[in-house]
């Protein structure tokens, strides 16, 4: 029987999304992976495949991660839009020593990647239609709550808020402008509860 290097995977993928997130994609090398997740490059590559393998595997357990959130502190929430807004908040203004960049991991991957990467780029536009599809559950549960109106389009109210999402956390790169966010963010949410007809 082969002998086969023992890892805590979700520990590994943990340290490798931190170093992915923080560097990007092409600014990884395999070097800094090798150092950051305390393994051989043949039992990386024997557990993930290759570099963009082990990414892959590393943007859908970022994008899980996000969805386990929704699923925990929102969609079992009895006020699930309440819940969510703190959640959006949370995400994109507070303070947070696991995030290593103020960007969303999927954002910033499209920002940086050329479509010489295709099939990543495939992936990733693919990860933000899933989560823009929570986002549309969570309001759907919102409208069963009776906390938005019964005539919200909650597909169009998903693809604002994930537009918003992207632009409110580059604009806190650019910017560190937390309060003007803090507002958008209160500004959209209202928006939807008391829509201007």
């Amino acid at each position: 029987m082969a002998n086969v290097s023992k890892f805590n995977r979700a520990d590994v993928l943990e340290k490798a999304t931190q170093l992915f997130w923080e560097r990007g994609y092409i600014g990884t090398s395999t070097r800094e992976l090798q150092s950051a997740l305390d393994m051989r490059p043949g039992s990386i590559y024997a557990a993930f495949g290759s570099k963009a393998d082990l990414f892959a595997t590393v943007l859908n357990h970022y994008a899980q991660a996000l969805t386990e959130q929704l699923n925990t502190q929102v969609m079992n929430n009895a006020n699930a839009l309440q819940a969510f807004q703190q959640l959006i908040h949370d995400l994109v203004l507070c303070p947070n020593n696991s995030r290593p960049s103020e960007m969303c991991m999927l954002a910033k991957t499209l920002a940086e990647l050329d479509e010489s990467h295709s099939e990543i780029l495939s992936l990733v536009r693919t990860l933000l239609n899933q989560v823009e599809a929570r986002f549309a559950d969570v309001f759907t549960k919102a409208k069963e709550q009776g906390n938005l109106p019964a005539g919200t389009d909650v597909v169009a109210a998903a693809k604002t808020l994930q537009i918003s999402i992207i632009g409110w956390r580059s604009y806190l790169k650019a910017t560190r402008d937390t309060q003007v966010v803090e507002q958008q963010i209160e500004q959209l949410f209202q928006q939807l509860t008391h829509p201007i007809h």
